[in-house]
């Protein structure tokens, strides 16, 4: 008879899913669709797969699975990416995968420290680390840290983001959010320490720069962060648009050889089987997404629609073979020995599993693409052609340097065919490993606390019939309080959507607050050029004022001296006129009594009669006083002539420098005119600038007020915000306190009820005592008798 809590899982869990399938078991041996990478290795990281215990160094490219081991050894760090979320492993840390399907990833942490970022938690999906103290279990996406210290046996949860719950042994569970850290002893989750915000070390800021690379991401533009190895895209290749494919990816520093799936090995890897490992870095979300096209002469992958939640494959190939008696994977190739060929499948053609599975499956991974092929764009060229020998391929050899090319008329006549079966357990003992093998990791027997009721051992309940109406009572009661649960789930993630919303606005206004403070300081700068301006146009002004000034003094003085200078000029002029008309007079009184005496002689001949000896009186006849005379009026008209030509010369002279300084001062009156109206338009440039100011320190003043109210208006809203969160934080965590003070009671009550409704099966001779497992929530791994 199945037991409580395999039923309970049963009808909250599988009975919707098929019935939803509408095919119970049709899918139920479908391989995972998510596996997990080792996306990120510093230092000695070493690998063990599922039932191994040989430890070597870790591959990049290897997928994981259910039962891998990783261990990073001291100094040493490393990623791992199961589908869209990342765990972050410190120095001497253990991991092992207990489960990772399409509904839930389950870690197990013996030793170490991990940082998990989980970005995207769909409804019905769970993501949880186990320890030896506890186990936690993200509720929502956020970053969460897990220290656990295996000498004190103590286990240290440290909430980043997000909100999730850990659980005990005996089915305690205490819900966790952002912020806090509490450090857990024992398995029942005693408590010994508890703080909130605590600071980062250099394994948090190594953690936050690994998230920050993976959220500028250029490669997640173009594919599902679901893509497994996406982030390795943008280092190594270019995206480019093709008008028929769509996004497709060149890679980089390929060689002229080159081909897809040509730089690797294969190996076998349960479930899946043979599994193409690709030695470059880059490798791994093109080997096992998508599909391969010929663009020119160069090689680009496709990821084409590959939907929010792609499948993982194996490896998107087509082997080829053939030979006598049927269709055979063997090729030959060289000389005659057995070989093994493949090709890659281009956009549209659909990939065919080696192993069974169902239609979904196979739709799944071949979503948007035919699931017939009539033919294959890449088998008949041998360029997209690789083959190696079957031994080589059997050991998992590299085929790189091993690989063949296969004859024309073999090529020919070559036909697609199922992949090869799976090798003999002696060819795979035998298989030549590529790492070397490494010392195992510190190994101790520690029980895992677990809250996922798949992993726990299904053990039957022998009940009697009398409890069967006390099960079914307990069970509708479960039913009742995984709908309460529900319910409380919904409104918890109501609340946390209100309060993103709330964030998102309270951001956006933050944003319009710091625009509006960078536009005021702006205007600022703006409104002080313009007085820097206005206080240069103002010390322009005076400085030309003072040079007017200046100026007006110099024309001043020049004007002053220039009329003295004609001052002296007229009144050495009146002089020279009396000189002259003192002589005239002289001359015309000696004209005038010259019968009586001798004429009066001329100034020139006076002077050179002063020079010359003169002559007796005596000795002058009377006809030569005459000549003398003639000669002394034709010389006193001469110069009297002379001195008429020079005054008038001189009047012409006087008129041209009249002009001229008439023409000067109208020339300086027209300049000093000029000046005036450019200080004019200064002071008015000057009264305009000066008013410009004053309404920007105005426009300056009402902003800073308004800026002001704003910020008061937004310290109001955030406190109010804040005020409201902490209410409904209070709120929820008083709601989930009385939900597991009821719960706990109630649990109670249930084990009361089991305690008295329990047969004494101390003397019953029939059957050996029975022990029970009464649990609650987290199954108990090795139960032990209960009293």
């Amino acid at each position: 008879m199945p037991t409580t809590r395999f039923l309970r899982y049963f009808v909250a869990h599988l009975l919707p899913i098929l019935g939803l399938l509408g095919t119970p078991v049709l899918a139920q041996n479908d391989p995972s669709g998510r596996v997990g990478r080792l996306n990120h290795a510093e230092g000695a990281v070493t690998f063990s797969t599922a039932g191994d215990n040989e430890w070597v160094d870790a591959e990049l490219n290897r997928p994981l699975t259910r039962g891998d081991r990783l261990w990073t050894d001291k100094g040493a760090r490393a990623e791992i990416q199961i589908g869209s979320s990342a765990v972050r492993m410190d120095g001497q840390t253990q991991i092992e995968i207990l489960a990772l399907d399409d509904q839930s990833a389950q870690l197990s942490v013996t030793k170490g420290t991990v940082y998990v970022r989980v970005r995207s938690l769909p409804e019905g999906e769970n993501f949880e680390i186990d320890t030896p103290n506890l186990a936690y279990r993200a509720a929502y996406p956020g970053d969460y840290r897990i220290d656990v210290d295996a000498a004190r046996g103590s286990t240290r949860v440290t909430i980043h983001s997000g909100t999730g719950a850990v659980y005990g042994e005996g089915g305690q569970s205490l819900p966790l959010g952002g912020g806090q850290q509490i450090t857990f002893r024992g398995r029942t989750l005693v408590q010994l320490t508890a703080q909130e915000s605590p600071p980062q070390d250099n394994f948090d800021r190594w953690a936050a720069e690994r998230n920050r690379r993976e959220d500028q991401s250029v490669s997640a533009r173009y594919v599902p962060r679901e893509v497994v190895g996406y982030q390795q895209l943008d280092a190594h290749g270019q995206w480019s648009q093709d008008p028929t494919y769509g996004p497709v990816w060149h890679p980089q520093g390929t060689a002229a050889s080159w081909a897809p799936y040509r730089d690797g090995r294969w190996e076998w890897v349960g479930p899946w089987g043979w599994t193409w490992i690709d030695d470059a870095p880059w490798g791994f979300a093109p080997s096992h997404y998508g599909r391969w096209a010929m663009i020119g002469s160069r090689w680009a992958w496709v990821p084409g629609r590959i939907g929010l939640r792609p499948v993982y494959a194996p490896a998107l190939v087509a082997f080829i073979g053939g030979g006598s008696g049927g269709v055979n994977w063997s090729i030959p190739i060289g000389t005659g020995r057995p070989g093994v060929a493949w090709f890659p499948l281009a956009p549209g053609e659909a990939w065919q599993p080696g192993y069974r599975a169902s239609a979904i499956y196979i739709s799944n991974v071949n979503r948007n693409t035919a699931l017939t092929n009539a033919s294959y764009a890449h088998q008949r060229r041998p360029e997209a052609l690789t083959a190696i020998s079957a031994e080589d391929f059997h050991r998992g050899r590299p085929v790189r340097g091993s690989w063949l090319r296969v004859a024309g008329n073999v090529l020919t006549s070559a036909q697609v065919v199922p992949p090869p079966p799976m090798p003999e357990r002696s060819g795979i003992l035998g298989r030549e490993r590529t790492a070397t093998a490494r010392a195992a990791p510190p190994q101790a027997e520690i029980r895992q606390v677990t809250a996922n009721p798949a992993l726990a051992p299904q053990q039957p309940l022998q009940q009697p019939p009398q409890q069967a109406e006390a099960q079914r009572q307990r069970l509708a009661a479960d039913e009742a309080k995984a709908a309460q649960q529900a319910k409380a789930a919904q409104q918890a993630r109501e609340a946390e959507q209100l309060k993103l919303a709330q964030e998102a606005q309270l951001a956006q206004q933050a944003q319009a607050a710091k625009q509006a403070k960078a536009a005021d300081q702006a205007k600022a700068a703006e409104l002080a050029r313009a007085l820097q301006q206005a206080k240069v146009a103002e010390a322009n002004v005076a400085e030309a004022k003072a040079a007017q000034q200046a100026k007006a003094e110099q024309l001043k003085s020049a004007q002053q001296a220039r009329a003295a200078e004609q001052a002296r000029a007229a009144q050495e002029r009146s002089v020279q006129q009396a000189k002259a008309a003192e002589q005239m007079r002289v001359a015309k009184a000696a004209a005038a009594a010259a019968p009586k005496t001798a004429p009066p002689k001329p100034p020139s001949a006076r002077v050179a009669q002063q020079q010359e000896k003169p002559l007796p009186a005596s000795k002058v006849s009377g006809p030569s006083r005459q000549v003398e005379q003639g000669k002394w009026e034709l010389q006193a008209k001469r110069e009297q002539q002379a001195k008429a030509d020079e005054a008038r010369r001189e009047q012409a002279a006087k008129r041209e420098r009249e002009q001229v300084l008439a023409k000067r001062s109208e020339q300086a009156r027209r300049d000093a005119q000029a000046r005036l109206d450019a200080l004019a338009r200064r002071q008015a440039h000057a009264q305009q600038v000066e008013s410009a100011r004053r309404a920007a320190e105005r426009d300056a003043q009402v902003l800073r007020e308004q800026r002001a109210q704003r910020e008061e208006q937004t310290r109001r809203v955030a406190l109010e915000k804040e005020q409201a969160q902490r209410a409904a934080w209070q709120r929820q965590q008083q709601a989930i306190s009385d939900q597991w003070r009821r719960d706990q009671q109630a649990f109670e009550d249930q084990q009361r009820e089991r305690s008295r409704n329990r047969p004494d099966l101390r003397n019953d001779r029939r059957a050996p005592p029975q022990p029970e497992v009464w649990q609650r929530g987290v199954p108990i791994l090795n139960p032990g008798r209960t009293s």
